[in-house]
């Protein structure tokens, strides 16, 4: 992220219509709005499987973060004359921070204030605001809201 912003790594070049760092966050969001909802469905057939499941959940979710925060990142890195709404976007990423600390939360106890069953409350809520958001944000890039 912080290559992206301060402009050590490129990300903003065009690949076709959109430039790479739309195209990270493209990629890195439909993992996760394929994936999550594969995990839960996938975990509750192959309960033997699960730890795998798990850790194809945790390290691909995690991969794909990271690639939508370099692109994040290089949306923040632009210069002031060219820079963008933030709105929906930020929503989206604040929403998927929330969920990755509120996972790592639930993979490792580390606040006893927090109850497990009311973390895995908050985990799961924030995936649904996830999928809102990320609706509205689609609607609007594209023009249509």
């Amino acid at each position: 992220m912080v290559l992206a912003f301060t402009h050590l790594i490129n990300v903003s070049f065009f690949v076709g219509p959109l430039r790479f760092s739309h195209w990270l966050a493209i990629i890195g969001t439909s993992y996760i709005a394929i994936g999550t909802p594969a995990f839960v469905a996938l975990k509750r057939y192959y309960l033997g499987k699960y730890r795998g499941l798990l850790r194809f959940h945790i390290f691909g979710n995690l991969l794909f973060f990271t690639l939508i925060s370099v692109h994040f990142a290089g949306q923040l890195g632009r210069s002031v004359a060219f820079f963008p709404s933030l709105g929906t976007g930020l929503a989206i990423y604040i929403a998927l921070t929330l969920e990755v600390i509120s996972g790592f939360a639930e993979r490792f106890p580390l606040m006893k204030q927090i109850s497990h069953k009311t973390n895995k409350f908050i985990h799961a809520s924030l995936v649904m605001v996830f999928f809102l958001v990320i609706i509205f944000h689609v609607l609007i890039t594209l023009g249509i809201l």
